[in-house]
């Protein structure tokens, strides 16, 4: 018994470095073995998902009533019209809500009319075409239509004879027919106060009208410039 604890002495320390270096590997297999079989028995935690981070807050634009609102409101909405006055229609504006094609038949149906009168009286044939438009809007008037005939807003006078009606308070000549109304016409602007007209060119239409707003024919303002205004859009003076 002492022989052989002597041989397993002398075996040791022969080999101890072996034994030492085999003893160590069999520790770190035993140690990564159980750290494996207390994994297997750990339960696995889900890993939570991270919580979404707050949107991050847009600085607040202290945006006041800026220039340009104050311009874009201005442009659609103009203050200062409100207290302006509301300016009249004039005969020109009346005329022009009239249908193109209505006017141009009117022109068609009376240019003979007002060449004939400038034959006879001296009157351009275009300042009678333009004072008839102006004054009948083209004939729709309703002292120009039919059964009154009014066509130049003709005003009664101590001298007229014939029929009259009124129209807002004005008493107007009533005529049995347009041809008759252009020839009063003829007689009204050549006779009386307007008599001086008859020395005037026949060619300068400017004259003309000046001269019948001066001597008051229409009630409108500026007649002389709507007259002429007429007669330049529709060419009369071509005619």
């Amino acid at each position: 018994m002492n022989i052989e604890k002597a041989q397993i002495v002398a075996y040791l320390q022969r080999n101890w470095f072996k034994i030492g270096i085999a003893a160590l590997l069999i520790f770190i297999a035993f140690k990564k073995d159980l750290s494996f079989k207390l994994n297997l028995n750990t339960p696995v935690r889900q890993e939570q998902p991270s919580p979404p981070s707050p949107p991050q807050e847009q600085p607040v634009k202290s945006e006041r009533y800026t220039e340009r609102q104050t311009e874009t409101a201005t442009q659609h909405f103009d203050i200062t019209a409100a207290a302006r006055p509301k300016r009249p229609m004039k005969a020109v504006d009346r005329l022009q809500l009239v249908e193109e094609g209505q006017i141009k038949a009117y022109i068609k149906r009376f240019d003979r009319v007002a060449k004939s009168e400038e034959q006879k009286f001296g009157i351009p044939a275009a300042v009678t075409l333009g004072n008839a438009l102006l004054n009948s809007q083209a004939g729709t008037a309703p002292w120009a239509k039919k059964g009154r005939n009014n066509h130049f807003l003709l005003p009664c006078t101590e001298d007229w004879k014939g029929e009259s009606k009124s129209y807002d308070g004005r008493c107007l000549r009533q005529y049995e027919n347009a041809w008759t109304s252009f020839r009063d016409h003829s007689f009204f602007v050549t006779t009386g106060p307007y008599t001086g007209l008859r020395q005037l060119p026949s060619d300068d239409l400017k004259a003309w009208a000046e001269a019948l707003e001066s001597k008051a024919f229409s009630q409108e303002e500026d007649y002389a410039q709507q007259l002429l205004s007429v007669i330049l859009s529709y060419r009369l003076d071509e005619i």
